[in-house]
């Protein structure tokens, strides 16, 4: 078909005008980031029509938001105690964002979560929504020189629909010009948190615990202050120990418990390390300790002795010289005692027994000596164990009794 010359005349005068119309939109100058920006999208124009439609083409610029949403502080679950220890391997973060003015572009966050000695690149970020939880976490380990390497929780908030728009680009169907700057629309300060992780339980330890060849299994102490040293399979730990329930104050070292009184006794130690962990059993060793025996009148004398149990021991050397102690249901009797070529002889009666020997004697002196007066497997007795000295001008020296 052929066009009249007329209507290609028509035709030409609006292409003409439209293109006329638009100069002035694209050489307008860039916008400005100013206070109260709340979105980088261009506005659209109007045709000049009475319906007020959308028009392809208008007069708006874009601006650049310039302020980002900002990051609330992170909460982890369970939090990290004083010392910054967790002690399971599961951890979860809450957070959330907020616009610092009228803004209300939905906001998103990215996250970063590491346990190397150097961040991740900035370009490793990962979407992320609150509450965020990870699993199956290793234990942090120490490494040479003693130092760990902490997990690293970071989030921060962006303006989820300006971060999508280059505010600088020109757009020319809806004829805006673009903004002189592109500000960032993340938040520029991250939240942070950090943790160490330490889910093993930790082991106590007794060592050199008494031993007696008698009886393994229930040794007899010669001292009342006994010293054991007590230490954990790891540092530092915190230890708590206790005989027969009651405190006792100990440490990750040699420990003296001292003036423990008679009868047989169980030390308990349990370790708790820096994550709160506590040990799954206590360490447990049982002894018996002695009864320090006291004069009970003039012809037993005292005799003062730093290394003898208690302090100080008894001396008799008269004839017939006697000393007695009560017991509930005895099998075993041990003296604490010196022997040697120049002690005196001695003897011993249980209830409705006989006076029997205790042996004394022996090649060389040797102070606070055991000495086995009965053994377990005797018969059982209550009342008072007598003892006599048999002997004159020789001393019978003794220490302390166990009985048991």
């Amino acid at each position: 078909m052929t066009v009249p010359p007329s209507v290609r005349r028509g035709a030409a005068l609006s292409v003409a005008a439209l293109v006329g119309a638009l100069l002035p939109v694209l050489a307008m100058p860039a916008a400005h980031a100013e206070p109260g920006c709340l979105s980088e999208a261009a506005p659209p124009g109007e045709l000049p029509l009475p319906l007020p439609l959308p028009s392809p083409i208008g007069p708006g610029d874009r601006c650049d938001d310039s302020e980002p949403p900002v990051t609330s502080a992170v909460t982890a679950s369970p939090a990290p105690n004083e010392a910054g220890f967790i002690a399971q391997d599961s951890v979860t973060f809450t957070f959330s964002g907020a616009h610092t003015d009228a803004d209300t572009d939905p906001i998103a966050f990215e996250c970063q979560f590491f346990n190397t000695p150097e961040a991740p690149p900035e370009d490793e970020w990962t979407a992320c929504t609150s509450p965020q939880t990870y699993n199956d976490l290793e234990d942090t380990r120490r490494e040479l020189g003693g130092r760990e390497t902490p997990y690293t929780f970071r989030v921060r908030a962006y303006d989820a629909a300006d971060r999508k728009i280059d505010a600088t680009q020109n757009d020319l169907i809806l004829g805006s010009n673009g903004a002189e700057t592109d500000l960032p629309d993340v938040d520029q300060t991250p939240e942070e948190a950090t943790f160490k992780l330490d889910t093993v339980a930790p082991v106590a330890r007794i060592f050199n615990q008494p031993f007696d060849p008698e009886t393994p299994d229930r040794p007899m102490l010669t001292t009342d202050s006994p010293t054991l040293r007590i230490t954990g399979s790891e540092s530092p730990l915190v230890y708590t120990c206790d005989i027969d329930g009651e405190a006792m104050p100990c440490r990750d070292d040699h420990v003296t418990f001292k003036d423990l009184g008679p009868g047989t006794r169980t030390l308990s130690v349990s370790v708790t390390d820096r994550a709160g962990n506590t040990s799954a059993l206590p360490a447990t060793t049982s002894f018996t300790v002695p009864e320090d025996l006291v004069s009970p009148g003039r012809r037993w004398a005292t005799k003062r002795r730093a290394k003898s149990f208690g302090g100080d021991y008894l001396e008799a050397s008269a004839y017939k010289t006697k000393i007695t102690v009560a017991g509930v249901d005895v099998r075993e009797v041990r003296l604490l005692a010196t022997t040697g070529p120049t002690s005196g002889k001695l003897k011993y009666k249980i209830p409705g027994g006989v006076w029997q020997k205790v042996k004394l004697g022996g090649k060389r002196t040797t102070r606070s000596d055991v000495v086995v007066v009965r053994n377990e497997q005797s018969a059982s007795f209550t009342g008072k164990i007598a003892f006599r000295v048999m002997s004159r001008g020789k001393p019978v020296q003794l220490d302390a009794i166990m009985l048991r």
